[in-house]
């Protein structure tokens, strides 16, 4: 295996505008790691070689990007450089189920930037278009080293079309703090550095809820950015409580591995991800069972600590899970089946 020293490809920081970010048509693979696998990822500086070569590989999976036109919220997110990345078929049970769910991006030019205007979702068989009044701007452009920027956002369901009531609120802080090459089980790319945190105090109101909670919701992710992989080369990501970061998700930028790898719901008709309800909970999680298969199921706080633990085999029905035993607040349901990872919030009442 090459050690990063023999690298040399960046002799100075590349620039990257909107045309280096995904778009119409874009269909854009990536793997996931083992967590313990990533090594010193905070490690940054000018004219740096990071070497992620030793990433272990769990699963894969594909981004895809249509433009607003060819999605089902075509006549809510029609602009020009409207995209739409499908999310889920379905989410949620029982009453409060929701299809068709797909989030919008945007290459706006004033200001110039990589937004994310909103998400689409059907409920009732009615399409639903939920928009930010005040739009992310996930990068701003032109990009390069160094960089600075704090924006604000603002994103709600509509009042009164759906039984609940979602909305966030925040600012994101952005800083470009370093470049030179990253080295991956992909290959080797001139890249930029950047972190990113997302600040933002979300609430829920709901005929199942007499008081709105809110909440902290608090994200931060390191990102490798090359010219051409189009989303983050590698992306470790993951919760912040205080001034404590804890990652969640390691994944990079790479090609088809194997057959058998579970990829995009694009890709393999009748792939659905885990369902889950009522959320928030008061006692008990019922997961709906959707394959066949080994499953296991670990609830984290916040910090990253597991607090809750289930091995079982899917046999179709419900799958119960005891919760009534943690505090108030918010979790993270992770379900992994037939070598597929998800992650999911979810309110302890």
């Amino acid at each position: 295996m090459a050690s990063c020293s023999y690298v040399i490809l960046a002799q100075s920081p590349i620039t990257l505008g909107n045309t280096n970010m995904p778009g119409s048509g874009d269909t854009l693979r990536y793997s996931n790691a083992q967590l313990s696998s990533v090594g010193n990822y905070t490690q940054t500086g000018a004219n740096f070689n990071w070497n992620f070569s030793s990433l272990v590989y769990t699963s894969q999976g594909v981004r895809s990007f249509k433009s607003g036109l060819q999605t089902p919220y075509a006549l809510f997110f029609l602009s020009a450089g409207e995209y739409g990345e499908k999310i889920a078929d379905t989410l949620g049970a029982g009453p409060l189920v929701i299809t068709k769910y797909y989030d919008f991006y945007k290459k706006q030019t004033s200001p110039n930037a990589y937004i994310a205007d909103g998400a689409g979702i059907t409920f009732s068989s009615i399409p639903v278009p939920n928009y930010y009044s005040d739009k992310d701007e996930l990068y701003n452009f032109p990009m390069t080293y160094p960089k600075y920027d704090s924006t604000t956002f603002k994103f709600s369901t509509p009042a009164g079309v759906l039984p609940f009531t979602y909305s966030k609120t925040g600012y994101r802080v952005t800083v470009v703090d370093g470049w030179g090459n990253v080295t991956t089980p992909y290959g080797t790319q001139s890249c930029l550095r950047l972190v990113t945190t997302q600040y933002s105090h979300d609430s829920i109101t709901s005929t199942l809820i007499p008081i709105p909670l809110g909440f902290p919701d608090y994200q931060r992710s390191y990102q490798w950015l090359t010219t051409s992989s189009r989303i983050p080369y590698l992306e470790v990501s993951g919760n912040v409580t205080g001034t404590l970061f804890t990652p969640t998700q390691v994944r990079y930028r790479d090609s088809y591995r194997s057959p058998g790898i579970v990829t995009a719901i694009e890709e393999q008709n009748e792939i659905r991800l885990p369902e889950f309800y009522p959320n928030p909970v008061k006692d008990e999680l019922a997961l709906v069972n959707n394959s066949t298969g080994s499953r296991t199921i670990v609830v984290q706080d916040l910090k990253g600590s597991s607090v809750v633990t289930v091995e079982t085999r899917i046999q179709g029905g419900l799958q119960l899970i005891d919760v009534s035993g943690l505090e108030r607040g918010i979790y993270v349901l992770k379900v992994t089946e037939n070598g597929r990872e998800n992650s999911f919030k979810f309110i302890k009442e």
